[in-house]
């Protein structure tokens, strides 16, 4: 079982090409660890549900998906090995049982499904390859393992899968799509823990979008979507990358609840802000709080404790500690250590 005393934090680190990672203390201090080499663009992080292994994508010019063993009493990182793929993947999942990785890959409009015990012994074939997807950003599984959800920034749909499993594995079934908005701009999912409510963030608007699920059918309702947040209110609406903008516009990234759920967290990279919103009666979620962070925040994550978010920022060499305040939400500067270049994604073992 994990040190709950002392968390590891890895970064990836796209421009420098490896894994950062630092010791988080339950009192919020972050301390720098090691260094491990991932591979060119190193990017998406996803860690199995035991915290006991972890695989990066790299999106260089011959991307791969790199294995590692995470030693969960101390932090030090092994690397099992670096497979080759044919995708550039912008999001990396697991399955609730660690057996199966799924990725999105957003210039090639597509879901692919990999077998991850094949991956790591360096097989990096996808077993099946979901097209059509435009942009896809993000692909999560709910908790009951039974759907995935993929978001297709290009769109503006959440895509549904049945995942179904037999004796030749694992295959993605088409099982229906929910539009939102014209313009919102789908990017990161993230369910409740019940599974019964998923949360998306607009890219463009930085507004999140929340949608009741049906378990049995996972069937999405209509979205339930807030008002855009007012801290970005000067900047002009964002549009699917690239080109970029021609003017300063909204560029929200990664969406966190925190585990009471009372509270969810976007990076947004134009303004280098995290924005804080509230969850309401109803259970849609408005915007409270803004607070400044590293220059171009894309990855960033919150403790299992919920007092701790760690973020990074893309054109930053810093990683910072924020607490979050029980009572509103909002965040204080707790801690900032050197990190390294090209910054992106943040996971908490």
């Amino acid at each position: 079982m994990p040190n709950t005393d002392r968390l590891t934090v890895v970064v990836s680190n796209a421009v420098d090409g490896d894994l950062a990672t630092f010791s988080l203390a339950s009192d919020g201090a972050l301390a720098p660890l090691a260094r491990y080499p991932a591979g060119d663009v190193a990017m998406p992080i996803a860690v199995q549900a035991d915290g006991a292994r972890l695989y990066v994508a790299t999106r260089g010019e011959a991307p791969t998906i790199v294995a590692f063993r995470v030693a969960t009493a101390t932090g030090a990182l092994a690397r099992i090995g670096a497979t080759a793929i044919d995708a550039s993947l912008a999001y990396l999942s697991l399955d609730r049982g660690s057996r199966w990785l799924l990725g999105a890959s957003y210039g090639g409009n597509s879901l692919s499904l990999y077998d991850a015990a094949r991956v790591r012994d360096g097989d990096g074939a996808p077993l099946q390859v979901a097209h059509g997807i435009a942009n896809a950003h993000a692909v999560v599984v709910s908790p009951d393992n039974r759907f995935a959800y993929v978001s297709s920034l290009g769109s503006d749909r959440i895509f549904t899968f049945a995942l179904v499993e037999d004796a030749g594995g694992l295959r993605v079934l088409e099982h229906g799509e929910t539009r939102v908005p014209g313009g919102f701009g789908p990017r990161h999912l993230r369910f409740a823990r019940d599974g019964h409510t998923l949360v998306a963030v607009s890219e463009f608007q930085a507004a999140l979008a929340t949608f009741s699920r049906e378990p049995d059918s996972g069937r999405l309702g209509d979205a339930q979507v807030s008002a855009r947040h007012p801290a970005v209110a000067d900047l002009a609406q964002g549009h699917a990358r690239p080109p970029a903008p021609t003017v300063p516009a909204v560029w929200a990234a990664d969406l966190h609840l925190t585990p009471d759920e009372r509270f969810a967290y976007v990076s947004e990279r134009t303004s280098s802000q995290l924005l804080c919103y509230r969850r309401d009666a109803d259970g849609a979620f408005e915007p409270a709080h803004a607070t400044a962070t590293e220059t171009q925040p894309r990855g960033f994550a919150i403790d299992p404790s919920g007092r701790w978010l760690v973020a990074c920022g893309e054109q930053s060499e810093y990683v910072s500690v924020y607490a979050i305040a029980p009572d509103d939400g909002a965040l204080s500067l707790h801690a900032r250590v050197t990190g390294g270049r090209g910054a992106n994604w943040v996971a908490i073992i």
